[in-house]
């Protein structure tokens, strides 16, 4: 549920950031949504009372509040026009990017855990 509230949320915020859809826009898109999705695999890859499992929803609350407060803090004020396209800024594509390298080291972390403890 957190997954998907961030991933909506996130894209909410992007697409009001931008005056109109190009067709370049949709890899960026998927982009925002990749560290929710891998979030979310991940989530139901662990058991539900495990250490691991605590350590991923405390990381996913983190990297989602996070990234939607920094795409917010970075959206444009109400009275100005949107910038046209939306991978211009370096704060759209940054925040994606290192949450996406975040949840990869997570997931790299969790699965060598769980081969050592097995």
């Amino acid at each position: 549920m957190v997954c998907a509230f961030a991933a909506i949320t996130s894209l909410i915020i992007v697409c009001a950031r931008t005056s109109g859809f190009q067709g370049g826009d949709l890899p960026f898109l998927a982009l925002v949504v990749a560290p929710y999705l891998l979030l979310g695999l991940m989530a139901g890859w662990v058991n539900e009372r495990s250490t691991d499992a605590r350590v991923l929803f405390i990381v996913t609350l983190v990297l989602s509040l996070g990234g939607t407060v920094l795409l917010g803090l970075h959206a444009p004020l109400p009275n100005k026009v949107p910038e046209p396209g939306l991978a211009q800024s370096v704060v759209m594509i940054g925040v994606p990017l290192l949450q996406s390298m975040a949840v990869v080291l997570l997931g790299l972390m969790l699965l060598l855990r769980r081969f050592m403890t097995s």
